[in-house]
């Protein structure tokens, strides 16, 4: 076993500010708040688009334009952990920050709805980049008393970025939506200049002298302890068949937590508050969801302390199926009868739904996938679900308006409500609970279940 960098106790056990550690992981994460400008951009921007000479676009267009930054996230995942380790973590994050600020100016700028798609598959492929990206350089630099909180972290930039997306939409302007949506990212491009390279990376460059100043900076025992790095060791994909019942619940939770309608929801805001027919503007109704999203994320952490991720995942799914079929039977009494007086009924439930999605599916399934996975393969699995995650948001965003067209809203609807409630089941028959418990634990608790049920069958 390798040895550490620094074996003098005292430097290894003394205190580290922590505060240098949570800028670093605040600034890294901007990027989340990118993601959720780049998804939320659609339900304002669409019909903006429509009102300009020469840019009229159709439903299926449209659909497209939605579902192209998934689209692009789906292939930046894939090759984003090898150009980091190959270039490195900060110039990594460099790189997919500069493309996901220029991205805006191209939009901004554009008048051609070819030259729009293009610059949102870009930004899709840095925004899937960053989703792998992110969170491997933070859990080199943190410990793990901020790493416990990296997802939560990620969810919160997330629903920032889409309230700031949706508050956009007040503006009314295509270049002023993008220029303002390109701060964040263009801060980030500064910054990044500025933070350090994970000591992680540094070490397996054999660059040991830089890696134990920056430990001594930011890092603290972790950092300082060589023997940690291999924890962050990917192994190869072949290697996840030895861990299936984890493979599947991972898989599956990143699915079920796209194909619940949550990304129609995000990117069609405004059009389905149209349909709604709600007193409120279809901005200011966007802009409530988007605040509630916000809201219950912060709650997030507090509610699943108290109640537990497991059940706070089966009742975040059970809530919304049941707002999904209560928005189906709305649209479905719509085509029959007048139900204007009711229209605050659908708006309650499309805010009950984005509310338990954030605190029950936003962030939980990451959790747990962090937690049953051993060290060896843990970033494997992780990028397996970025890329699982990316895909079935592509699905779900480009097939809602299919959905629509051939089934109406009520049927779809209806559809996001049985994905849930498939989901519910999902998670009360294979999903642990993971509270309180360590990776050993459940590995042997999952590999029992797995046998006994391999014994029944």
């Amino acid at each position: 076993m390798p040895g550490t960098l620094a074996n003098d106790d005292r430097t290894r056990d003394q205190p580290v500010d922590r505060l240098p550690r949570y800028i670093l992981v605040l600034l890294a994460s901007l990027s989340a708040f990118s993601i959720g400008t780049y998804l939320a951009w659609s339900s304002s921007a669409l019909s903006i688009l429509g009102k300009i000479e020469g840019l009229t676009i159709s439903k299926q267009e449209a659909s497209w334009i939605c579902a192209s930054v998934p689209l692009g996230a789906t292939v930046g995942s894939l090759p984003a952990r090898i150009i980091a380790d190959k270039i490195g973590r900060r110039k990594s994050i460099l790189l997919s920050s500069l493309l996901l600020s220029s991205c805006w100016f191209v939009i901004g700028f554009a008048r051609s709805k070819l030259w729009i798609s293009l610059s949102r598959v870009a930004a899709g492929a840095a925004c899937g980049a960053s989703s792998i990206l992110v969170p491997t350089y933070v859990s080199e630099i943190a410990d793990e008393g901020i790493r416990e909180s990296l997802w939560t972290i990620l969810q919160l930039q997330i629903a920032f970025g889409v309230l700031f997306a949706y508050a956009t939409g007040f503006s009314d302007s295509l270049l002023l939506m993008a220029i303002l949506c390109a701060f964040v990212p263009g801060f980030l491009t500064i910054a990044s200049q500025l933070i350090p390279e994970s000591s992680v990376w540094l070490i397996a460059q054999d660059r040991r002298g830089e890696a134990d100043a920056i430990a001594k900076r930011f890092g603290g025992r972790l950092c300082l302890n060589e023997e940690e790095t291999w924890r962050w060791q990917t192994g190869t994909v072949s290697e996840l068949r030895n861990h299936g019942r984890a493979t599947i619940i991972a898989l599956g939770l990143t699915m079920f937590q796209q194909l619940s309608g949550v990304n129609a929801v995000t990117s069609y805001a405004r059009r389905i508050f149209e349909h709604v027919g709600f007193p409120l503007s279809s901005t200011i109704s966007a802009l409530i969801l988007g605040l509630t999203y916000v809201i219950a994320t912060l709650l997030s952490t507090t509610v699943v302390d108290r109640v537990g991720r497991k059940l706070s995942l089966f009742l975040g799914m059970s809530i919304m199926s049941v707002c999904m079929f209560v928005l189906s039977g709305y649209f479905r009494l719509q085509k029959t009868h007048e139900v204007l007086s009711f229209s605050w009924l659908p708006f309650f439930c499309l805010v009950i739904f984005i509310g338990a999605y954030s605190v029950g599916c936003g962030q939980i399934p990451w959790i747990i996938v962090d937690k049953i996975f051993p060290n060896d393969v843990r970033w494997t699995a992780i990028t397996a679900c970025v890329i699982c995650y990316w895909t079935s948001a592509t699905v779900a965003t480009k097939c809602f308006q299919d959905m629509v067209d051939f089934m109406g809203m009520s049927s779809t609807f209806a559809t996001y409500g049985m994905v849930s409630l498939i989901g519910i089941s999902f998670v009360a028959i294979l999903v642990p609970e993971t509270e309180g418990k360590s990776v050993e634990e459940l590995q042997i608790e999952m590999h029992e279940t797995q046998r006994d049920y391999v014994t029944c069958i």
